[in-house]
């Protein structure tokens, strides 16, 4: 008796996961630089540094029909000069956290592919920078705006919602495929007026994830 219920408690508990998106190079990214769609900055989400097309995920499957994981991209681009005593140091950078649900459309199976429901969200944390012991007062209240602009530029919110199905290879790993209509927006400062632009796609990937489940019973 006591035994059933550890053994009920060790499969209920959550189930480690670390995996693998990549979302192949395609025509419509190569369109997109083709025809100067970035942000200029190199390091905006959609600049293809801190969202690549391979990116890493980690989580786990807190029940056997839900899952929550999260992404993290990081870039940054600094430059800095010295020229006789007077340094000038220019940074511009994005963090982006990213956190998925998916919920499985019943529970799983490790002899059939397992349907899934994918929801998540995003946001691009920008930061920017322009200083230097040379700068006069007003020179540096100029960079300053500058550089607020320029994290206006870079920072955006962003969701998606899709569709996908995974295969358990083995105990331990995992095969998948995913479909998501992705929606990002972000606010970009001109000298008049100020304009809001925003961006919906759909991409495909393909999904390999390691698993660590507590018992010998396939965890979701």
């Amino acid at each position: 008796m006591i035994a059933s219920v550890l053994v009920g408690l060790a499969a209920a508990a959550p189930v480690p996961v670390m995996g693998l998106e990549w979302r192949p190079l395609s025509r419509g990214d190569l369109t997109w630089v083709i025809d100067g769609n970035g942000t200029g900055l190199t390091v905006g989400g959609l600049d293809g540094f801190a969202h690549p097309s391979l990116s890493a995920f980690g989580g786990a499957w807190l029940t056997r029909r839900v899952g929550v994981f999260g992404s993290l991209g990081v870039a940054r681009l600094q430059n800095t000069t010295r020229v006789g005593g007077v340094t000038t140091q220019r940074h511009w950078g994005v963090v982006r956290p990213g956190v998925d649900t998916r919920l499985t459309l019943f529970a799983r199976d490790s002899d059939k592919p397992v349907p899934w429901l994918l929801v998540g969200t995003h946001v691009d944390v920008p930061s920017a920078r322009d200083v230097s012991n040379g700068y006069t007062d007003e020179e540096q209240e100029l960079a300053d705006e500058a550089a607020t602009a320029d994290r206006l530029r870079l920072g955006a919110v962003g969701a998606r919602l899709g569709v996908g199905a995974s295969l358990d290879v083995s105990t331990h790993l995992t095969v998948g495929m995913q479909y998501a209509l992705t929606w990002q927006r972000s606010l970009f400062v001109g000298n008049d007026p100020a304009a809001v632009s925003s961006l919906i796609l759909g991409q495909a990937a393909l999904l390999a994830s390691f698993r660590w489940p507590r018992t010998r019973e396939v965890s979701p």
